[in-house]
């Protein structure tokens, strides 16, 4: 009920995926069994299975106050030694565009947010909450096969996409894509994407290695993200402030953020 009091109320945000990454439905208070990941279902039950879950996991989140899920898993894994292949759809480029389409198409109809990750495409990278993934691919990979599924989401109309901590050389060699300019301004310019950009955790050890004196949040920030997600809030938010103090972030980065985020919930009518 506070959600509606509030002009702009709280995004509130989870990782419930299916399968390895559930966050809510593995409460047996919540769901008798967790969701499976969305590959299963596909495989069981084709879309039509596939869809029937997400519309329940849909009314699920929102009926506990949740009104992001961190999902769907796009990034194209065909081959099972893949960290990230147990999260992935598990199809080609244009099959995991045609789930990417369903997925977003499922949760506006629903009215949650749903979110595409990990931006530009994990592929055959190493666990990032660990140690740095360095991705020697080229940009034309990218470009033919990883963006296809994402440009499948963006024209569904899905409200937000996280971007990785992988470092992809192809577009910038110096810093994770999370906190790479260059990678954003590809989501902004190349796929024309105009809605929230998100971080992934930025306390994770992939990004600590990158960077001098814990300025994370301000890289990020500065490289075009308009959401931090942190499991080192306060120290962040700290620094976040400082920085702008410092005019180490200008005003106008953070302004131009804020809007994105205002009109985003102004218009995603989640809430009625």
């Amino acid at each position: 009920n506070d959600q509606k009091i509030n002009k702009y109320p709280l995004i509130i945000g989870v990782d419930e995926e299916g399968g390895f990454v559930t966050r809510v439905s593995r409460f047996p208070s919540f769901r008798n069994e967790k969701f499976a990941s969305p590959k299963y279902y596909y495989e069981q039950g084709g879309y039509e299975l596939l869809e029937k879950t997400e519309t329940e996991k849909a009314k699920l989140l929102k009926e506990i106050g949740i009104n992001l899920n961190l999902a769907p898993v796009v990034d194209i894994s065909t081959n099972e030694k893949d960290f990230i292949y147990n999260r992935a759809f598990g199809g080609n480029a244009k099959e995991t565009s045609e789930f990417a389409k369903r997925m977003v198409t499922i949760s506006n109809k629903e009215k949650i947010n749903s979110c595409l990750k990990h931006f530009p495409g994990y592929g055959n990278n190493v666990d990032t909450h660990t140690g740095i993934a360095i991705d020697e691919r080229s940009y034309e990979s990218f470009k033919n096969n990883d963006f296809l599924p994402f440009e499948a989401g963006i024209k569904a109309g899905v409200p937000s996409i996280l971007v990785s901590h992988n470092l992809v050389k192809s577009m910038d060699d110096k810093y994770p894509a999370s906190l790479s300019e260059n990678v954003i301004k590809e989501l902004r310019n190349t796929l024309n994407f105009t809605g929230i950009i998100i971080t992934d955790d930025l306390a994770m050890d992939a990004v600590k290695s990158y960077v001098e004196n814990n300025e994370a949040a301000t890289l990020a920030i500065n490289a075009g993200n308009d959401m931090i997600i942190t499991s080192d809030f306060v120290n962040m938010y700290k620094e976040v402030l400082n920085s702008v103090k410092e005019n180490k972030i200008k005003e106008e980065t953070i302004n131009k953020a804020v809007i994105r985020i205002i009109a985003w919930k102004y218009y995603s009518d989640l809430w009625n």
